[in-house]
């Protein structure tokens, strides 16, 4: 029984042993697992919070360095775009100092790719970089599409584009340039090198898989460090970027997220925040295998150790049980010893595991809180040092105890650790700085009060001196007492010249308005009182400036009355810029023109009134000398080409008359003395030689007819003529003589003149009529000058000087005005029998002679024609009389050149009369073939100056390169002047005009073979004539 009892007991032991033993091991697993994974749970939150911490305060200096350079950029922007609106106010760019200014600008950001201006078209006009001769357009870039569309648009940033001219990737800061008025004048605009904002996300700690991105509103990339799997900044994670999205919807300009990435295939932390006041933002994704890293290695610690601790546990169960079932009959009374002794054991080792995890979650918080401090430091010492502002911190005796880098630059110190313990006048300040730095530190720290905005001058280690913007306050311990100052200030120099600038603008602007030579006035527009007027007005308007200013303009009788009033208020009310004309009466009585500009402007809101007057009296009265002068070159343009067409018409008259009058000449030759024919023949030579005479007059008018010019006394051919005069004229009409003595002489053509004074006197005596009245005829001396010259019939810039002057005046029924312009047209008249070629003569006549016409005429009271013409300098002298050469008769054979088939044969006829052979051309080529195989028998070559092929000149040249010595006449329905102007100096022998008889050509020939040609006999043309006498000049009209 009590073996019995004994086993029982031993096998409840047994039992009672696997079950506690199972139990405890169990549950000293579970609870050291439990409370490793806790522990490794912390763990994790606060590596999770250490990251979020950390993001935020990357992204937050690289925030400020980033805003600092937009903003650098964008006052650099501000500060162009105000220079080229001054310029445009100034009337125009000055291309010189604009690109001066810009690529200051440009050198002092470094920063920026490239600073420019394009114009309203989008040319790139001005800036950095420029190639010459490429001009480069960007009208297509979204940001100038903007700025030319939305006049508020303000700075314009855009997305990342590739440059024209750099070909770099770059993103465009941009602003508006206006005109005066308000209009679109272009841009200016600073592109920033994306690679070197990346050079800013370079130096960020992100770890090896994390990545910085700067994105746009819509947060697309811009740029990123590092660039993305694919080798581009353009990967967008769609799972992120949405939830980052949303915070940004929310108006919130910083924040973060733990998610999943779409793009990576795992969670990241993804933190944003705006950079500055730019639609600019930051996104800073940080990657679990970065930053849990070591978590992750506490976590396979951790899991080892639980690992071993539970294989230990179940190897000692094991083997517990086993020796207990061994030895459980024999240390069955020892069990609750062993119990109780493997319960201290567990007791003691859940205790040291215990003070285990706290040590170490005490030593994990302060190795943390170390962390997190030097973290902080080199945060706070990074973002000290990378904003552009001068930052230093002194303790009470104002001795430097901290500086930021800059700082130390500008002090000449190496590096900001060595500022501690130095003094302002250890620095490269002037002492007189030092002292005015440590009067402001005293004031601060005694009076416990921050020193905002101290606007002074600082002296740089280099030598230059800037103005800053300083602030100053007081540092605080933890009772609340002052132990130092902390001061922080900016470089305004550039500010400083800016405000300068305008100021001294403002003044060139006040000098300009008080020295324009056009008046201005400015007045207030609800008062209408006179704010400014200058001394260009007051002198315009005859009289003081003080006088002006208390004048409104709504008080003005000359406002009311012009019309200017009411468009003066039609600007207040609606804006923009109206002109009107004005003529009025200045306070000296003086009659003016002015052109008035009013445009409206306003100052602190309240409507202005700006006059800008140009007088415009003397641009009037040019503007009608002009109209009168063109009107006057018109009419002699028409003459002009109504000549050319005369002298055309005459041309073709004479060669048309040279067949008549040469067949007529010819057939009285050969016709017996007594013969019926022979009257008629008369009759057509005196017919034709009237047709020729009539073709005279047509090349009169043109200028072009044969002038016999001399020294004449034209008081004495009008009384030569006085007894035909009478015999002309109506038996009602006298004639009333005026000759003023001792007049000079002039140079012309008696018969021409002659021809002049009978027509005028002529048409007199036709306007007097049936009626009594009286034809005037005066000649005196006269001083003209350009202005008397210029308003006469014939203006061909005739010189000044003295000229004999010839007036021939009637009281008859005079000209009507419309009919005065047409009198000198060919063909014109009013007489029902008249053919319209008297005056068309005596214009051409008198063009000749290099005088001029005026007419003064009015309807009922009569007409005067007054000719001008030169006078000669006082030289005696009479005209060379010509005699008529008899008939002459040579040989030889002649070569006749003419393209008209007619004058052909009567020239044969001609010059076979005058015992010539005779070879004829047709044309210009033909007679230089026939002239190059009869040159040797060819004596002489009468030449036809219009022909086909070759003309008469290019014929000549070709005769003269085969016989150089070869005599030529030639012959045109022309006068011998248009031969003259062509072939002077060329050799040619002889000229006959069309039409002529036998015994003109039998003249000509004569002098040119006849006996008698010689060196007494000089060739008519061709620039061999001897030297004219001083009172026989032969010329041409």
């Amino acid at each position: 029984m009590s073996a019995f009892f004994s086993n029982k007991h031993a096998g409840h032991s047994a039992r009672k042993l696997v079950l506690w033993t199972t139990s405890v091991v169990l549950l000293v697993n579970l609870f050291l697992a439990s409370t490793g994974f806790f522990s490794l749970w912390q763990s994790r939150e606060t590596y999770l919070t250490n990251a979020h911490v950390q993001s935020d305060n990357l992204l937050q200096a690289l925030s400020y360095s980033i805003a600092g350079v937009l903003d650098s950029a964008d006052i650099a922007i501000l500060s162009m775009v105000d220079e080229v609106q001054q310029d445009l106010r100034q009337g125009g760019i000055d291309e010189a100092n604009l690109n001066r200014l810009l690529a200051w600008q440009h050198s002092r950001l470094p920063m920026l790719d490239s600073m420019r201006m394009a114009d309203a078209k989008g040319d790139i006009r001005y800036g950095t970089g420029l190639l010459p001769g490429a001009l480069k357009n960007v009208s297509q870039r979204n940001y100038f599409k903007k700025l030319a569309q939305d006049p508020q648009a303000g700075l314009v940033i855009s997305e990342p584009i590739m440059g024209l001219i750099s070909g770099k990737w770059v993103i465009t800061l941009a602003r508006r340039v206006a005109r005066p008025d308000g209009a679109f004048a272009g841009v200016v605009y600073c592109a920033i090198d994306l690679e070197r904002v990346r050079g800013l996300l370079l130096p960020m700690q992100i770890g090896p898989h994390g990545r910085i991105t700067l994105t746009d509103a819509a947060l697309a990339p811009i740029v990123r460090h590092p660039r993305g799997e694919d080798g581009g900044a353009s990967s967008r994670d769609t799972g992120l970027i949405g939830r980052i999205g949303e915070q940004i919807a929310r108006e919130r300009e910083s924040g973060s997220d733990y998610a999943a990435s779409s793009a990576a295939g795992s969670s990241r932390l993804a933190s944003f925040r705006k950079v500055g006041r730019f639609p600019l933002y930051l996104v800073l994704e940080l990657a679990p295998e970065d930053f849990l890293a070591r978590w992750r290695v506490e976590l396979l610690q951790v899991g080892i150790m639980v690992c071993v601790f539970i294989v230990v546990t179940l190897i000692l169960s094991r083997l517990i049980y086993l020796r207990c079932r061994r030895q459980v009959a024999a240390e069955d009374a020892l069990n609750l010893a062993k119990e109780e002794l493997e319960q201290r054991v567990a007791e003691r080792t859940a205790e040291l595991h215990l003070a285990n995890l706290q040590l170490k979650r005490e030593l994990a918080e302060r190795e943390q809180a170390e962390k997190r401090e030097r973290e902080g430091r080199r945060m706070l010492a990074l973002i000290i040092d990378t904003i552009p502002q001068f930052v230093f911190w002194k303790d009470r005796q104002s001795v430097y105890q901290g500086c930021n880098a800059i700082f130390a630059r500008a002090s000449g110190i190496a590096h900001p650790d060595d500022i501690r313990g130095k003094t302002d006048f250890d620095l490269a300040w002037l002492r007189e700085e030092s002292e005015a730095y440590r009067k402001d530190d005293r004031y601060v720290m005694e009076q416990n009060q921050a020193r905002f905005h101290i606007i002074e001058q600082q002296l740089q280690a280099g030598g230059m001196r800037l103005w800053v913007d300083t602030t100053k306050v007081p540092l605080l311990n933890e009772q609340g007492e002052v132990t130092g100052v902390l001061g922080v200030y900016e470089d305004v120099s550039e500010r400083k010249a800016i405000e300068e600038a305008r100021d001294k603008a403002l003044a060139l602007v006040e000098s300009l308005l008080a020295a324009s030579p056009t008046g201005i006035m400015v007045y207030e527009g609800a008062s209408g009182s006179c704010v400014m007027a200058n001394q260009a007005m007051a002198a315009m308007l005859g009289g003081t400036q003080e006088q002006i200013r208390y004048q409104g303009f709504r008080e003005l009788v000359l406002w009311r009355e012009a019309g200017i009033l009411e468009l003066a208020e039609q600007v207040l009310c609606a804006g923009g810029t109206r002109s009107i004309e004005v003529c009025a009466k200045a306070a000296s009585d003086k009659i003016i023109q002015a052109e008035f500009l009013l445009s409206r402007f306003e100052v602190e809101g309240r409507p202005h009134l700006m006059l800008i007057a140009v007088d415009v009296t003397t641009r009037k009265r040019l503007e009608e000398e002009k109209r009168q002068i063109e009107a006057q070159m018109l009419h002699v343009q028409k003459l002009e080409s109504l000549g050319v067409l005369a002298g055309g018409i005459a041309h073709d008259f004479n060669n048309i008359l040279m067949v008549v009058l040469g067949n007529a000449d010819l057939a009285l030759m050969r016709l017996p003395e007594v013969t019926p024919a022979r009257e008629n023949l008369v009759q057509i030579e005196q017919a034709a030689t009237r047709a020729a005479d009539l073709a005279q007059q047509m090349l009169a008018y043109s200028g072009r007819g044969n002038f016999v010019i001399q020294k004449l006394d034209l008081a004495r051919t009008v009384k030569e003529m006085a007894q035909m005069l009478e015999v002309s004229i109506s038996k009602k009409t006298l004639l009333q003589y005026d000759f003023a003595p001792d007049l000079p002489a002039i140079s012309g053509d008696a018969t021409q003149l002659r021809q002049v004074i009978l027509n005028l006197v002529l048409n007199a005596s036709e306007a007097i009529g049936d009626k009594n009245g009286v034809i005037g005829i005066r000649t005196c001396y006269m001083e003209c000058d350009r202005s008397y010259l210029s308003e006469s019939w014939i203006d061909d810039r005739l010189p000044e000087g003295p000229y004999l002057m010839l007036e021939v005046s009637d009281n008859g029924c005079g000209i009507k005005k419309e009919i005065i312009p047409k009198i000198f047209d060919p063909f014109f008249t009013t007489k029902f029998t008249g053919r319209g070629l008297g005056m068309a003569a005596v214009l051409g006549i008198v063009r000749a002679h290099n005088g001029a016409i005026k007419i003064y005429s009015e309807e009922g009271r009569g007409s005067t024609f007054r000719l001008l013409l030169p006078c000669l300098p006082a030289k005696g002298g009479e005209p060379q009389q010509q005699a008529d050469e008899d008939l002459w008769r040579g040989s030889g054979t002649v070569l006749l050149a003419d393209d008209e088939e007619s004058i052909r044969g009567l020239g044969q006829e001609m010059l076979e009369t005058l015992g010539f052979e005779v070879l004829t051309a047709c044309d210009g080529r033909a007679a230089v073939e026939v002239f190059r195989e009869k040159r040797d028998e060819i004596v002489c070559v009468v030449l036809d100056l219009t022909m086909p092929e070759l003309d008469g000149e290019q014929t000549f040249a070709q005769l003269r390169e085969l016989e150089p010595g070869v005599k030529v006449i030639l012959s045109s329905g022309y006068n011998e002047r248009e031969v003259s102007r062509k072939l002077a100096g060329a050799g040619v022998s002889g000229f006959m005009q069309k039409p002529y008889k036998l015994s003109e050509m039998s003249s000509k020939l004569r002098q040119i073979l006849g006996p008698r040609a010689g060196s007494d006999q000089a060739a008519e043309l061709g620039g061999q004539d001897p030297e004219p006498g001083p009172d026989d000049v032969s010329q041409d009209g």
